[in-house]
């Protein structure tokens, strides 16, 4: 409707002409006050009336005349109604009378006469046009014949029916009915052809348009209306200097009712002339005024621009046209890429390009475009992305103009990328490789390797670091991947293959390059000579390796330091064990309290007991939250029972008790307290310490002793009884010892020979016929052990449980570390991997397994979401001393991850920041994910997107953190309400990520940054 109202012109009152104004007559002129002596005198007065138009007068004489119809001879009264009841109703429909329409309709009805049906369908008709019941007219004034018409009365009724049928937009109805009446002289010449010319304009018939506008162009009426038209129609036929000669003068004049849309005429004319300079004041003009426009009026402007060297304008608008899929979008995407370039700003032409690339509409655009996103992709540092881009345009179009091109960029893009993953996966599926692709996959074989090392996927690197081996164009790159073989096998408990692989290394030129050094190289090599027990080699190691450096050197010139002494120790050289053991105490280095434990038990073999117990109370004085205070009080306590000094012994045996009640040094402690009280001749006592062995530890070693010391006490105090009594509670008899014993035997025997299948099964049978037998507790824990050993990790875990159920044993430090690790790494029960880990905390004996604890407890409360416990432990390993570079990256990482969760982003940031300079593991490539979370957080977007950039180009071979942070800048586009960014961003994760979880975000924040976009456009088709 809107689209004929454009065409109805203001001023036509005779398309709603008010109701006639009729001069009221005396009601006393028409009263009666005489009988009827002669009844058709009043009608015939009441017609004459009619004629003279006195259509109220002549109303109420009509009413007369049917009120008194009676006095009528028969033979007329039935005519004289009709006419009467006609006169009737014209005169009510002529004067606008509020039941005009009701009587109309009542005799249209009830008539018989076809004449006066006519008459009266025309006068309800026109009734009808007057109240702008165009539709309802319409059948009305098809129904009325024009025979009973005069022609002023014809010509009326044609344009008052031709102007219903162009209301209802049925122009081939009103079309031949305006062309009847547009050539006759009179009221309706000027505007039946408008009308004509209008619909012949729809029509495109445009000569007889402009006949017909050319008529009325100059009345008032038309005068600013119809000019639009006529220029239009100049346009339409191909005459732009005419449309230009014509429309120009009427813009510089002013004043016409479609000004705006001329001026956009006139601008699309100089457009397609290309003369864009003219063109651009009208467009620009147009579209800042205008409410809505059309996205091709876009187009023009930005390319006028473009043409005219305003890149900067040509890109603000061709970034509006960005969602369009046809070939004006696609075209618009590939000048906006060029406008990009030619200003300089590539990762904005890389993304004008994506877009221009998923649309087919112009193949060649398309072409150019992918090879333009790869090769842009690989200049930004995008290298995964410009690998995958350009090895699938090259397989695409493999006979492009580019290809050449396209080629040098992939080999340049395989050097340098950091993305070894992906680059893997590409260049695996390359079936002839020259020596270029072969000395850039020895690379990538490498890199790929070390990666997946520090992720702990040992198998798969392994394999990586062969081929890395066997493509041996970089003589250093194979040095480096035999210090990693080697490393591997350290980790898999394969200290042969380390040894071979660490002499590799060593033996040849030695690169370095980070963690892979010579000194880290000798220290490792020290360790696994160490394992071999050949302590004269591993001593030469550990020396090298203090007298070189490394980005460790401190850490390992200290501990090196430690096992050089342990070497000599082990060597019995003790004069040079001792000289580095204070070596150590003297500079308060770390591992100082074993230094100390080591140097009292070289003086206790040399004799020195009392210097020994000196140093060894001053190690738990020094370091009373040391790991072998413990160890120390038990030693105290072992060199005063040598002595026979039974009451020096019980404090420090008690110590041990106090500090670690259920530790793994409990039931040696309470048996020796028992041998204490025994000696003291406390049998009480003693008879106390024995059976809290007995019944706390009865799967123990200890216990066995503690029954033997027991019955020797029951039998000199006559009390067999009671000793028979305990070994029942025990479930243990006399007569069944000696089985249980060769049972276990057997089993146990298998187990050491590494037949774990046979041992399995003996262990399986000895559970079954002894579940009290005084071996239980190796049975269940080595039965596990084999389970684990086979990655039968649910198999394994009942029998660490059992073990962990019966107090502290030698079995339950090991038993709560295989729990721990089954129930986070493989059943992902994090809860109960927690209550483990911190059971391993307290069994702890070693310092390696307090570290695996205290990571282990940082884990499962990351899982847990406990972020205060997390920020806790981290910092417990953080300041433990001496702590590994893997340590380090654990301990800041989870410290910042807490912070962050609660809000301190500054202060998690500095954490996170360290963690991502120690590595560039996974965990370094979410630590840069989190910095740049902490950013955004902070409404900082500048620095935030430069944190997002720093993620996707230095650890690009991790897909989830990548593709979070390609999300993270769509999000800091959108919030800057950089559409064109924030939909390229969404874009390329919802299209091109293999992870379904970020896949869908993407593409519902796209969905919402494009709903954004519509709700702000101006463009029509967006609304």
């Amino acid at each position: 409707m809107q689209f004929i109202k454009k065409f109805l012109v203001p001023g036509h009152l005779f398309l709603y002409l008010a109701t006639c104004c009729i001069l009221a007559t005396s009601v006393a002129e028409a009263q009666q006050t005489r009988k009827y002596t002669e009844p058709d005198k009043v009608f015939k007065d009441a017609q004459q009336l009619f004629q003279q138009e006195k259509y109220a007068v002549a109303m109420q004489l009509f009413r007369q005349t049917l009120d008194n119809i009676g006095y009528f001879q028969e033979t007329s009264r039935s005519l004289v109604k009709t006419d009467a009841q006609y006169y009737y109703t014209v005169c009510a429909l002529k004067l606008n009378n509020a039941n005009a329409e009701k009587a109309a309709l009542e005799f249209l009805a009830t008539s018989n006469n076809n004449a006066r049906e006519e008459l009266v369908s025309y006068q309800l008709a026109k009734y009808y046009f007057h109240q702008n019941k165009l539709k309802e007219a319409i059948p009305l004034y098809e129904k009325a014949s024009i025979e009973n018409l005069s022609n002023h009365e014809i010509a009326e009724a044609k344009f008052e029916l031709a102007y219903c049928y162009f209301n209802v937009k049925d122009f081939k109805k009103a079309q031949p009915l305006f062309q009847s009446i547009k050539e006759l002289p009179g009221k309706y010449y000027i505007p039946a052809n408008y009308y004509y010319g209008f619909i012949a304009y729809y029509n495109h018939q445009y000569a007889e348009a402009l006949t017909s506008f050319q008529r009325v162009v100059k009345e008032p009426k038309y005068s600013t209306v119809v000019p639009y038209y006529i220029a239009e129609i100049y346009y339409f036929q191909r005459k732009p200097d005419q449309v230009i000669s014509y429309a120009e003068p009427l813009v510089n004049a002013g004043g016409q009712y479609y000004e705006a849309e001329l001026k956009q005429l006139l601008g699309q004319t100089y457009f397609e002339k290309g003369n864009y300079a003219k063109a651009l004041p009208y467009l620009q003009e147009y579209q800042d005024n205008a409410e809505e426009v059309r996205k091709e009026d876009i187009y023009q402007l930005s390319y006028s621009y473009y043409q005219t060297g305003n890149y900067a304008k040509a890109i603000n608008g061709f970034k509006q046209l960005s969602s369009e899929k046809d070939s004006l979008g696609q075209n618009s995407m590939y000048l906006l890429g060029d406008c990009y370039l030619k200003t300089g700003q590539k990762a904005n032409a890389r993304n004008a390009f994506a877009f221009c690339a998923r649309n087919s509409a112009n193949p060649g655009q398309q072409e150019i475009s992918r090879f333009n996103y790869g090769k842009l992709s690989y200049e930004l540092g995008y290298g995964d992305v410009a690998i995958s881009e350009l090895t699938s345009f090259l397989s695409t179009y493999p006979n492009s103009a580019y290809k050449n091109e396209a080629r040098e960029v992939l080999v340049s893009a395989f050097l340098n990328t950091n993305n070894y993953k992906d680059a893997m996966a590409v260049v695996d599926q390359i079936p002839d490789k020259n020596p270029t692709v072969l000395k850039a996959y020895q690379k990538i074989a490498y890199g790929r390797a070390v990666e997946l090392i520090n992720d702990q996927q040992l198998q798969d690197a392994d394999k990586l670091l062969d081929i890395a081996i066997k493509n041996s164009y970089d003589n250093n790159t194979v040095q480096l991947a035999h210090f990693w073989k080697a490393e591997i096998a350290m980790r898999q408990n394969n200290t042969d293959g380390a040894i071979t692989h660490l002499n590799t290394y060593l033996t040849s030129t030695a690169p370095s390059s980070g963690e892979a050094n010579p000194q880290t190289a000798s220290y490792n090599m020290g360790y696994a000579l160490l394992k071999k027990e050949d302590y004269t080699n591993a001593l030469k190691h550990f020396e090298a390796a203090q007298r070189t450096s490394g980005p460790n050197a401190v850490r390992i010139t200290n501990d090196a330091t430690l096992r050089a002494a342990d070497c000599y120790y082990m060597l019995k050289d003790y004069t040079r064990a001792l000289a580095l053991y204070d070596r150590i105490i003297s500079g308060s280095l770390p591992g100082s309290d074993y230094a100390i434990y080591q140097k009292s038990i070289i003086l206790g073999i040399q004799g020195k007991t009392n210097e020994k117990v000196a140093l060894l109370k001053q190690l738990g004085d020094k370091f009373p939250s040391s790991g072998f205070g413990n160890d120390a009080d038990l030693e105290i306590a072992n060199t005063y029972l040598a002595e026979e000094k039974y009451n020096e012994a019980i404090p420090y045996l008690e110590n041990v008790l106090n500090k670690q009640p259920n530790g793994p040094n409990a039931p040696r402690a309470l048996l020796k307290l028992g041998l204490c009280y025994f000696n003291r001749d406390d049998e009480t006592k003693a008879l106390s310490y024995y059976r809290q062995v007995v019944e706390k530890y009865p799967n123990s070693p200890e216990a066995n002793t503690a029954l033997a010391s027991i019955k020797d006490i029951y039998v000199g105090q006559g009390k067999t009884d009671a000793y028979v009594a305990l070994l029942k509670s025990t479930g243990r008899t006399v007569s069944t010892n000696a089985e249980d014993s060769l049972a276990y035997a057997a089993a146990e025997s298998k187990f050491s020979t590494g037949d774990c299948t046979g041992a399995t099964a003996a262990f399986s049978n000895y559970i079954h016929r002894y579940p009290e037998g005084q071996f239980i507790l190796p049975a269940q824990f080595y039965k596990s052990e084999c389970a684990y050993n086979n990655k039968d990790y649910s198999g394994a875990l009942p029998g660490y449980e059992f073990v962990l159920s019966k107090n502290a044993s030698v079995y339950a430090e090991r038993a709560a570390l295989q729990a721990a690790n089954i129930n986070y790494y493989q059943t992902k029960n994090y809860e109960k991997a927690r209550t483990y880990y911190l059971q391993l905390q307290d069994l702890s004996t070693t310092k390696e397994n307090t570290f695996t604890a205290t990571r282990g407890l940082i884990r499962t409360n990351y899982q847990l979401k406990h972020w205060d416990e997390v920020g806790n432990y981290s910092e417990v390993l953080l300041s433990s001393s001496n702590i590994s570079t893997d340590d380090q990256i654990i301990g800041h990482f989870n410290l910042g991850r807490s912070q962050q969760e609660q809000g301190q982003y500054d202060e998690a940031m500095k954490e996170l920041k360290i963690a991502a300079g120690l590595t560039k593991s996974e965990t370094g490539a979410e630590a840069r994910y989190n910095i740049a979370v902490c950013l955004f957080a902070k409404n900082d977007l500048a620095a935030a997107e430069k944190a997002g950039f720093d993620v996707i180009k230095n650890t690009p071979g991790y897909e989830m953190w990548v593709a979070k942070s390609y999300i993270l800048l769509g999000d800091i586009y959108a919030r800057q309400k950089d559409y064109f960014n924030a939909k390229a961003t969404y874009q390329s994760i919802a299209e091109n990520s293999s992870i379904a979880e970020l896949k869908a975000e993407a593409k519902e924040k796209l969905a919402k940054t494009e709903a954004e976009e519509k709700a702000a456009s101006k463009i029509k088709s967006n609304k």
